[in-house]
């Protein structure tokens, strides 16, 4: 056991320099930027598989699985989302470091989710915070969900679709909490069509907008099967701005079919390309690591991979998200 703790002491002490130093980097760019939910450590250290977020004051912390790049070496957990005590030793570390209260760390385990099943809740405290993001304002949840409720890698996509968002009717395929919908709300949207599968993310979605004095008739949140609703003509033509993010992987049972990223995309683009008007723009991203584009428009768009340039400096791995901007000739 004290070998274990001289070699946490030395992990611990390798994050925490880690962390400084990034933060010490993008100091600058962030006071510019006025941007105050950051990524602090993106799994910068091979044997520190963590993640750690900034949000206005508080840690965000991931110990992430084995499928998700951690140390081959490490032991598996006991039992699915259970937390090791090295991890509750480094993020602790972390948090006296950076002057975080011990109530301020939200320690997750971030499995990989089985056979593209989306992830369990981990508990029901029901508490939102407000955070601040290109002079908007979101609810995020930093204890119930794997996930916050922000994505923060796509922080550089929604501005790009809020400049192009004024006076265009707007669609949000798989939206989550429907952030890029109030983007673009907020940039003067014609219209927006929020579609998301969960009724919990639209109640969520419509939280954010009625938190940005955004909601209203203009503004459409629709419970729907996204692929489903574009093969049967449930979502109506002429969108001339398209974001779509779907799952890597989804199994769920509510989905007309099993979906997978990888294979399913083209299909999913012509037929997302089927409701975009004549030079309308579809923004399409995944975080499938080891995705390849194998969509061939014949002629019908314009493609451009523009995956380098949303990624923020924050975010250190060049692979975090693939994201494409597609024109409709």
């Amino acid at each position: 056991m004290a070998a274990d703790r001289e070699t946490w002491e030395r992990q611990a002490e390798m994050l925490v320099n880690r962390i400084r130093k990034n933060r010490r980097r993008l100091g600058p760019w962030l006071k510019a930027e006025g941007i105050s939910c950051f990524r602090l450590y993106d799994r910068d250290i091979p044997e520190l598989p963590l993640v750690v977020d900034w949000y206005e004051g508080r840690l965000h912390v991931s110990h992430l699985s084995r499928d998700d790049g951690a140390d081959p070496e490490a032991p598996a957990p006991a039992a699915p989302g259970a937390l090791s005590a090295r991890a509750e030793h480094l993020a602790a570390r972390v948090a006296a470091a950076l002057d975080v209260p011990a109530d301020q760390i939200h320690l997750k385990r971030r499995d990989k989710a089985p056979g593209g099943t989306q992830y369990d809740r981990l508990r029901r405290s029901g508490r939102e915070i407000e955070v601040g993001e290109g002079g908007h304002r979101f609810l995020v949840n930093l204890s119930d969900y794997v996930d916050t409720g922000l994505f923060l890698d796509h922080r550089i996509t929604r501005r790009l679709v809020a400049a192009e968002a004024r006076g265009r009717r707007f669609l949000n395929l798989f939206a989550y909490t429907g952030s890029f919908t109030v983007y673009a709300a907020a940039a003067g949207a014609a219209s927006t069509t929020t579609v998301d599968l969960s009724q919990r993310y639209l109640d969520w979605a419509e939280r954010n907008l009625r938190l940005n004095g955004l909601a209203g008739p203009a503004h459409r949140l629709v419970r729907d099967d996204a692929i489903a609703a574009l093969e049967d003509g449930r979502v109506a033509g002429g969108y001339e701005l398209v974001v779509v993010d779907p799952p890597t992987v989804s199994k769920s049972k509510r989905m007309r079919r099993p979906f997978d990223v990888q294979g399913d995309h083209a299909a999913l683009l012509r037929s997302v390309l089927g409701v975009t008007a004549p030079g309308g723009v579809v923004y399409f991203s995944t975080n499938l690591r080891r995705f390849a584009l194998d969509f061939d428009p014949r002629g019908a768009a314009e493609i451009e991979d523009i995956s380098a340039k949303t990624i923020p400096p924050d975010f250190r791995d060049p692979k975090t998200h693939r994201c494409f901007r597609i024109v409709k000739r």
